[in-house]
C-alpha cells in the first residue's frame, strides 16, 4: 500500500470525526450560551472538547498508531494521567475542590489499564476483558464517582465521557483488541443493515412494549427532536453502550464460545435495565439487534447506528 493510498484513508477516517466533534462542541456552548464567558464554562468546555476530541480522534487508525509508542508502561498510563490531570485543571478553574476527584479518577481510571496491560502480550484474554469492562461499568451505572457537571452546575456528567475516552485508548493503543471496529467511516452495507435490525426491533418490541404498558403511544416531533437528537443519541449513548456491550463483553465472549456471545451479552444488556422486568425484556430484544449488527459488521459505530435510531424512534413517537 502506498503513502499516498494511507494518507486518503485518513483523511476519509477524520471527516466524521471532525464533523461530530464540531457537532458535540455546538451543543455543549448551545447549551450554555447563557455563561459562555464565564470561567467555570471555558474550564468545562476545555476538559469535554479534550475527552470528546480524544474519544473522536481514536476513531482515526493512523492516529492510533501515532499514539502507540514501545514503552508499554507510558501506553498503560498515558490516558489515565492526561485526563486525570485535565480533570484536576477544570475543577480548579470552576473552584470544585481538586485532590478528592482527582484522586478517584486517578484510580478509576488507572486500575482497568493495569488490569489488561500488567504482564499482557498480544490481546488480552476474556477474563482481562471483562474485569476492565466490570470496572469501567459499575461506577458509571451506579454514579460512583464525584460529581462534575459539564458546564456547571446541570451539564453532563463528565464521567461517562472520561470513561469512553480511557476505556477506547486500552484497547485501541495501550494493548489493542482486535475487531471492536471503531471507524465512522461506514458503508452502504453497515447502514443497510443497521436499518434492517431497527425495523426488525421495531417489528417485535415496540408491540410488546405497548402490550405490556411500558410504552405509550406519544408523538413529540419538535425540531430539536427531530435534527439534533439521533446524531446526539448516536455519541452519547450509542458508542459509548456498543463499545462497551459488543466491542468488549460480546467480543470478549465470542473468542472463547463462538456464536453463543450473541445471545449471552444480549441478556447481560437486558439485565442492566433492571428493576423493570419489562425494560430488560426490550432492552434485551433490543441487544440481539445491535448484537447481529456488530456480528455482521464488525464495527460498534455500525450498531451504534441501529442503538441511536432505536432511542431516537422512542424519543419521538414513545414514552416509557
Amino acid at each position: 500500500m502506498t503513502h499516498t493510498t494511507v494518507d486518503a484513508g485518513a483523511r476519509r477516517e477524520w471527516w466524521p470525526a471532525l464533523f461530530l466533534f464540531l457537532f458535540a462542541m455546538a451543543v455543549f456552548f448551545a447549551q450554555a450560551a447563557s455563561t459562555i464567558g464565564e470561567a467555570a464554562t471555558l474550564g468545562a468546555g476545555a476538559l469535554f472538547a479534550l475527552l470528546t476530541g480524544l474519544t473522536l480522534a481514536l476513531s482515526v487508525a493512523a492516529c492510533r498508531d501515532r499514539l502507540r509508542t514501545r514503552s508499554h508502561l507510558v501506553n498503560m498510563l498515558a490516558a489515565p494521567v492526561t485526563i486525570t490531570a485535565a480533570i484536576a485543571l477544570c475543577c480548579l478553574v470552576i473552584g470544585l475542590p481538586v485532590l478528592p476527584r482527582a484522586a478517584a479518577f486517578a484510580a478509576y481510571l488507572t486500575l482497568p489499564a493495569v488490569l489488561v496491560c500488567a504482564g499482557c502480550v498480544g490481546n488480552p484474554g476474556l477474563v482481562r476483558v471483562l474485569a476492565a469492562a466490570i470496572v469501567l461499568w459499575l461506577p458509571i451505572e451506579f454514579d460512583l464517582l464525584p460529581q462534575l457537571r459539564l458546564p456547571p452546575p446541570n451539564g453532563l456528567r463528565a464521567a461517562p465521557f472520561a470513561a469512553l475516552a480511557a476505556g477506547l485508548y486500552l484497547f485501541l493503543v495501550a494493548c489493542p483488541l482486535d475487531r471492536i471496529g471503531y471507524t465512522f467511516q461506514l458503508n452502504r452495507r453497515d447502514l443497510r443493515l443497521a436499518a434492517i435490525a431497527t425495523a426488525a426491533f421495531a417489528i417485535v418490541g415496540v408491540p410488546i412494549g405497548l402490550a405490556t404498558g411500558f410504552l405509550q403511544w406519544n408523538p413529540r416531533l419538535e425540531v430539536v427532536r427531530l435534527a439534533v437528537a439521533p446524531i446526539a443519541i448516536y455519541l452519547a449513548t450509542g458508542v459509548p453502550e456498543e463499545f462497551l456491550f459488543r466491542g468488549l463483553i460480546q467480543n470478549a465472549l465470542e473468542r472463547a464460545i463462538g456464536r453463543a456471545a450473541l445471545p449471552i451479552a444480549s441478556i447481560v444488556f437486558g439485565l442492566a435495565h433492571l428493576p423493570d422486568l419489562r425494560y430488560v425484556l426490550l432492552a434485551t430484544l433490543a441487544g440481539l439487534a445491535y448484537g447481529w449488527v456488530y456480528q455482521a459488521t464488525r464495527r460498534i459505530t455500525a450498531s451504534a447506528v441501529t442503538h441511536a435510531l432505536v432511542d431516537w424512534i422512542w424519543v419521538l413517537l414513545l414514552r416509557g
